[in-house]
């Protein structure tokens, strides 16, 4: 009833839901962004190349926010060109 008299007939017509707010905030993610760019550091990572688990610490390392590798992975996807070398 509220959609249809603020937006008339138009106002019934379903609409995308906004969805849940980014785990991450703008500054984590480019910082995320910038770590997977550049690659793990073998000595001080532990790895050689970055799997979503290692990056789901990383992040709980470095932020305290505690991301699941889905979740990861959808905001990576976001952030990263397609075709990354991300392993699950």
């Amino acid at each position: 009833m509220l959609r249809f008299n603020s937006d008339g007939p138009a106002g019934l017509a379903t609409r995308k839901a906004p969805g849940r707010a980014s785990i991450l905030n703008d500054e984590q993610r480019a910082r995320l962004a910038e770590v997977v760019e550049v690659g793990p550091i073998p000595a001080a990572h532990g790895v050689v190349r970055w799997r979503l688990a290692d990056l789901a610490q990383w992040v709980w390392d470095e932020f305290s926010v505690s991301v699941t590798r889905h979740t990861l992975g959808r905001e990576l996807r976001g952030i990263h060109p397609p075709g990354a070398a991300l392993r699950g």
